[in-house]
């Protein structure tokens, strides 16, 4: 199959190049050209871009789509008490549901959030759920039909849970490399990787198998860092050392790791970040909405961290919105540091896309010949993104998720002219959202 987006009135390659009335045209998977006028082979599809801003895909490089159905709930509570009071309830009863065999609730949580972020410009994401082990099937099994690109990153917990809600070791570590064998697609659309949710929830016998275990199948690590400055205090009461400290002693510090959050780190562990090649994922508006506080991204920048951004879970975002998450990141640190020059609208645009595919480890986040073809169509027609004086100023501080006309994934085109092409999106929505009621009333009643 081959593709040519035509006459694109800004084609954004990166954060730093673009072209004006450009053409890109795409073969299979693959981005082939960038150029003006370019030929059209025979029988090839064509998109008229007149009019539009052509993007590389947003990647959502931190996520929990089990959230979805935990939306708008929540507000007024520090992350330890919105997890006992908002989260484990609802994991309890889909916990529950997963033993009997109801697979189905998995693939509509990720349905339902594989659609917002389509719908939004977002051509892939990193998703920890809670079991994944009992729900990736279906997790990814709706991505591959809506036809997002992402990272299935498995859920691996054995400690300071409540009792109930920790599963058989033994059967979790089978489980997963069962998994990595059946779903696990090196180079592909779906891919997997392990998630250790955060050092307070795994003991050192769990956290080596991980990494042996990532090494051995060449996989992503994905892990929560010094999300609260409580998390830093047991750590050094219970260890002798920070979170970064501890990971770098159990051999957890690498370019195949991509830490979430990271807001309470000190000089000495960001220069471990940077040194072991580790990506940070910054979840400005779940940070805010937890009042964890704000991650010190000027000092990681200065450093040479590699960044991404991340929703979070939509229980505490409560949005899977990138073009949100960009605006919010870069007013954080000026609000935060005191001036506007800290964190630019280059640096939001770069994490929310060539930083995304580095933490996902897939070969995208630029419009260069080679790349894969995740790319976005934004239409630029709207009274809200007129005039246009700088294109990169105008899509981060003024673009909208509606503004998003097309997607294209892995050559694919998901969404054009606002309407999904993979699935039926409305009887998608209405059953999701039945269920979604129907589990959270239970969670809520502790059925």
């Amino acid at each position: 199959m081959t593709l040519l987006i035509r006459r694109a009135s800004y084609l954004l390659r990166d954060a730093h190049r673009f072209e004006r009335d450009a053409d890109l045209f795409i073969e299979g998977n693959r981005i082939v050209s960038v150029g003006c006028d370019l030929p059209v082979p025979p029988d090839t599809e064509t998109i008229d871009a007149q009019g539009c801003a052509v993007i590389p895909g947003l990647v959502n490089a931190h996520t929990h789509l089990y959230q979805n159905f935990l939306k708008g709930t929540g507000a007024g509570l520090r992350l330890m008490d919105w997890c006992e009071a908002v989260l484990f309830p609802m994991v309890d009863v889909i916990l529950r549901e997963q033993v009997t065999g109801n697979g189905r609730i998995g693939y509509l949580w990720s349905a339902l959030g594989a659609l917002e972020m389509v719908r939004a410009g977002t051509t892939c994401c990193q998703n920890l759920d809670t079991a994944a082990y009992l729900s990736l099937a279906g997790v990814l099994k709706a991505w591959r039909d809506v036809g997002l690109r992402g990272v299935g990153a498995i859920t691996l917990a054995n400690r300071w849970l409540p009792p109930h809600l920790l599963l058989d070791e033994r059967e979790v570590r089978r489980s997963t490399e069962r998994l990595i064998e059946r779903e696990h697609e090196p180079g592909g659309r779906v891919q997997v990787a392990l998630g250790p949710s955060t050092l307070f929830l795994c003991d050192e016998g769990l956290l080596g198998w991980v990494r042996d275990t990532a090494e051995a199948h060449d996989l992503g690590i994905h892990i929560h860092v010094s999300e609260t400055a409580g998390e830093v205090d047991d750590a050094l009461r219970n260890w002798g050392m920070r979170p970064v400290e501890r990971l770098e002693a159990l051999g957890l510090l690498d370019e195949r790791v991509s830490a979430v959050h990271c807001v309470h780190v000190n000089e000495a562990e960001i220069e471990r970040l940077a040194r072991y090649g580790v990506t940070v994922v910054h979840c400005p508006k779940s940070n805010m909405r937890l009042a964890d506080g704000a991650m010190p991204w000027p000092a990681l920048k200065a450093a040479g961290v590699e960044m991404a951004l991340g929703n979070d879970g939509c229980a505490s975002n409560d949005l899977l919105d990138m073009w949100e998450e960009m605006r919010a990141a870069v007013m954080l640190a000026s609000v935060v540091t005191g001036g506007p020059t800290a964190i630019t609208p280059a640096d939001v645009f770069r994490a929310a896309t060539e930083g995304g595919a580095r933490a996902c480890r897939v070969d995208a986040g630029t419009l260069d010949p080679g790349r894969l073809a995740d790319i976005v169509i934004v239409d630029l027609s709207r009274p809200h993104l007129r005039p246009i004086h700088d294109i990169l100023q105008t899509l981060v501080f003024c673009a909208r998720a509606d503004d998003v006309r097309d997607v294209i994934v892995d050559g694919q085109v998901v969404m054009r002219q606002r309407r999904i092409l993979t699935v039926d999106e409305a009887a998608l929505v209405e059953e999701a959202d039945a269920v979604g009621r129907a589990l959270f009333n239970r969670a809520r009643r502790g059925q």
